[in-house]
């Protein structure tokens, strides 16, 4: 943080717990789900709808148990922490310590077994770990009052930021995050 920015609000943090959160899954289906169906539509295309199939049902439980043995870890270790910081220039997001280790293992693990795919994808995971929207960015917001969630978006292709409040500053995040909605 600069000198002219400043803190609107203090800051906090919040343990995301894998397994346990709807919205991981939905970015877990959004993340491999989708790639699954267009690869099994494109080996159905060459070898044949059955072939298609199996490929999209191996894929999909194949990343689904990676899925299920890295949050199961996650989870036991007591899950993700984020860090926010809402202030007059726009919300910081960070990922804790835990976070950046598991996408530095992800990058390593997909070095050594030669997959470039594994390896990008860890290496994009590290990438995420810090944010910044600018409040002249911000474009969507959604908000979830029964888990006070608050999604906050730049505009088509960018990434969210996914921003969970404690019972005591949802209302009062909502409240300037609403406020700093563009008409």
């Amino acid at each position: 943080m600069n000198e002219t920015e400043r803190s609107l609000l203090p800051g906090w943090s919040h343990r995301i717990r894998m397994l346990a959160s709807a919205r991981m899954w939905k970015n877990f289906l959004l993340a491999f789900g989708i790639p699954a169906v267009v690869l099994g539509v494109v080996v159905a295309f060459i070898g044949g709808p059955g072939l298609g199939g199996t490929v999209i049902a191996g894929s999909v439980l194949l990343f689904g148990v990676l899925w299920a043995v890295v949050g199961a870890v996650i989870d036991i270790a007591g899950g993700f922490t984020a860090s926010y910081l809402v202030t007059n220039k726009g919300i910081r997001f960070t990922m804790g310590r835990g976070a950046r280790g598991s996408a530095d293992a992800a990058a390593l693990i997909g070095l050594l077994a030669g997959s470039s795919g594994g390896a990008g994808a860890g290496l994009l995971a590290r990438s995420e770990q810090f944010a910044f929207l600018a409040w002249s960015d911000l474009r969507k917001v959604t908000i979830n009052e029964r888990s006070r969630h608050i999604q906050v978006r730049a505009g088509f292709g960018s990434k969210p930021i996914g921003i969970y409040c404690t019972e005591e500053n949802f209302p009062r995040v909502r409240d300037l995050v609403r406020a700093r909605m563009p008409t």
